[in-house]
């Protein structure tokens, strides 16, 4: 056999894999080039326990961001295989985000070549290959690529696509473990793994029941699920907690039923005209109005048309039935989890819809190929229509990626969207770091003006002025905002640069006093107080500060710092 024929032979057997390899890079090749933004300072430029490999056993003891005290991470998500996926690259590239792109966007193409492998088990090759060319160019699925810190979407929805493929696979006991060791990946990777342990068992109903014994499949679903549990909740002790200031974790649950007519429908109608995409959607309807009924009716035409199109397909083709209610049960599941019943931290998000948009390809799909007697004219048409939808989505995708580009150009596009006052704060702190304090300030007035109560304002707008070197102003500000402190923030910052900038050691000193009074579990008060008292000649004090801020942040850095004054060494 000659080299040519093996060629033809390898592009034959795998040209639609390597078409969606070759798309999936053409349409997101601008996203490679994006800076960290976002949560992505927090989790990863910051983070410093996926900054070495030798913190790997600890990224299982706690959430995703850096630790507060302790080994393992703080805050209220438990993803160690993201945060495992983010410590294997940070050695390799460090700060620079390019390979973190890299690896998101890798996975998002062999996800679409998942897609494609479960949906030709339904349809024609071809078929599903435009099916998975859509889900991989659709703009709804830019932010679970293009983010950094939305990995756990992409990587839950791979190992849960592993495992039901799997699934489905001769029924063996290699097979089963194989399965639930990918079902506690996938849990692993993002809490809304869960939904794959639905589909698994909707599969075992539709299809194996012959394959599969029922105890079997309920072990391979309910081990991962106990064994996550209890990874979660007794070794890493991270707990499903309200954020205060987030309103739809604060809301009551009648407030969040009357929300969730429009959540459903955000999710169609952005599914069908991605024109409008932007990041940090917290709004509510809290009572019945018009923002309610109009959705709801929306919504039970949909559910209505789900059922027709259900009797459709049984009266029509009965073979294609099961995979119709299949794939109806994917998309109610995926779309079902971030209704709010269970508060999310915010109402929508577009990253959401990424495991739901398989479930409604599915249901198209089904409904398309179910179609019989086409002519080959209306065939020309239906394809012609669907390459021009493939090129809009594509062209919008490509668009939206250079929103992500950086913070300044995302928060800039997504808050023409909507008055947020987040959005607002973030485009404002980004104008400061590119050194546009004029504008920054005028955001941070503005958001304080409707906001007098939130103590992160003081600290920005006083920082803005630390910068252009108005420590006076900035004095004035972080005065203001003690009143209003409930972290010890704004008594952290002032304290700061009283020390730092203008050397004013004593009011440094009773600065972090009064905050400790009122936060004695602030280590970085307690940093600020030991070196005040350090610069002031103050040795024994100084210990004393150092030995409690060890204490609190029991870290290599605060051993260091405790030890340096133990030896006088200059700081």
């Amino acid at each position: 056999m000659d080299m040519e024929s093996t060629d033809n032979q390898f592009w034959e057997k795998y040209r639609f894999h390597l078409s969606l390899l070759g798309i999936g890079v053409l349409v997101y090749f601008n996203s490679l080039f994006g800076a960290f933004v976002w949560d992505d300072i927090a989790q990863i430029q910051q983070n410093n326990l996926i900054h070495s490999l030798s913190n790997l056993p600890h990224l299982f003891l706690g959430s995703t961001y850096a630790p507060q005290s302790g080994d393992g991470g703080a805050g209220t998500y438990y993803r160690p295989l993201m945060s495992l996926v983010f410590s294997l690259i940070y050695p390799i590239s460090g700060a620079a985000p390019f390979l973190f792109h890299l690896v998101q966007l890798t996975i998002h193409i062999v996800n679409a070549i998942l897609v494609f492998l479960l949906f030709k088990k339904i349809v024609k090759d071809q078929f599903a290959f435009v099916l998975a060319i859509i889900f991989l160019v659709h703009p709804l699925n830019v932010e679970a690529v293009s983010y950094i810190s939305a990995l756990g979407e992409p990587l839950y929805v791979l190992f849960g696509l592993l495992a039901l493929l799997r699934f489905q696979s001769k029924n063996t006991t290699k097979q089963a473990i194989l399965v639930s060791i990918l079902l506690l990946c996938s849990l692993l990777a993002k809490e809304t793994g869960v939904v794959f342990l639905v589909i698994i068992f909707a599969y075992y109903l539709l299809f194996a029941r012959k394959q599969w014994r029922l105890l079997t499949v309920l072990g391979m679903t309910v081990v991962p699920l106990i064994t996550y549990l209890f990874m979660r909740l007794a070794v890493a002790k991270v707990f499903v907690e309200r954020i205060p200031d987030v309103p739809m974790m604060t809301a009551p649950l009648v407030d969040r039923i009357f929300t969730m007519p429009a959540i459903f429908w955000f999710y169609i109608k952005t599914f069908f005209f991605p024109n409008e995409l932007f990041i940090l959607q917290l709004w509510s309807i809290p009572r019945p109005d018009e923002r309610f009924y109009l959705p709801l009716v929306l919504l039970l035409l949909v559910l209505l048309g789900l059922l027709i199109l259900a009797v459709w397909v049984w009266k029509t083709n009965k073979h294609n039935l099961s995979a119709f209610i299949f794939f109806t049960v994917w998309f109610l599941v995926g779309i079902g989890v971030h209704m709010q019943l269970i508060p999310l931290d915010f109402t929508v998000a577009d990253r959401y819809f990424y495991f739901a948009m398989i479930g409604l390809l599915g249901i198209i799909g089904v409904s398309f190929y179910n179609i019989r007697g086409v002519s080959p004219q209306l065939k020309y048409v239906g394809m012609t229509c669907i390459i021009l939808i493939i090129v809009v989505l594509s062209v919008r995708t490509i668009v939206r990626n250079t929103n992500w580009e950086n913070g300044l150009s995302l928060y800039s596009n997504d808050l023409q969207y909507q008055q947020n006052d987040r959005i607002q704060n973030a485009l404002a702190i980004e104008l400061t770091n590119a050194g546009r304090n004029t504008e920054a300030n005028q955001h941070f007035k503005t958001l304080l003006a409707r906001n007098p109560r939130e103590p992160a304002l003081y600290v920005n707008l006083a920082s803005g002025y630390e910068m252009e070197g108005k420590f006076q102003q900035a004095d004035e500000v972080y005065r203001k905002g003690l009143a209003v402190d409930d972290s010890g923030a704004v008594y952290v910052n002032l304290a700061r640069m009283l020390l730092q900038r203008e050397g004013k050691f004593s009011q440094a000193r009773d600065v972090s006093e009064k905050g400790i009074e009122k936060f004695p579990q602030n280590g970085s008060l307690w940093v600020i107080k030991a070196l005040a008292n350090y610069k002031l000649g103050d040795k024994q004090n100084a210990l004393k500060a150092a030995e409690k801020a060890k204490e609190i942040l029991p870290n290599p850095a605060m051993e260091q710092f405790y030890n340096s004054i133990v030896n006088d060494t200059p700081l």
